[in-house]
């Protein structure tokens, strides 16, 4: 009975392979997942991306399908991260002035804001 015999090249190929599997999951086992907190109550991420998505429809009413504004109204698409959220905090501290915006702004956390504004800024 003949034994197949294997070359070096595909040991070396195995254990580069599991080294950088090894890599991988260590990497991956350091950063820990984001918390998803709705209401205090912590949620997979799958309910968080759909809550966000939930809320940023409401945007769209006077911001335009997906943020991009189709009037007077600023578009939300594209928008810088930071500026987005410092413009919702403003608008709920009352240091920016609106009928419309305080009363959203109001609702919303500031993680809520987060997950807005990147949500937004994402699109373009």
């Amino acid at each position: 009975m003949k034994t197949k015999k294997h070359g070096v090249g595909m040991w070396a190929r195995t254990a580069v392979g599991l080294a950088s599997l090894s890599a991988g999951l260590a990497v991956a086992a350091e950063a820990p997942a984001k918390p998803c907190l709705i209401a205090g109550w912590e949620n997979p991420p799958s309910v968080c991306v759909a809550h966000t998505k939930s809320i940023a429809a409401t945007c769209y009413i006077c911001h335009g399908p997906n943020g991009k504004s189709l009037g007077a109204i600023p578009s939300l698409a594209g928008q810088d991260k930071a500026y987005l959220v410092a413009a919702m905090k403003e608008f709920k501290s009352g240091k920016r002035e609106s009928t419309v915006m305080r009363k959203y702004a109001v609702g919303y956390t500031d993680t809520e804001y987060e997950e807005l504004a990147e949500f937004f800024s994402a699109i373009k």
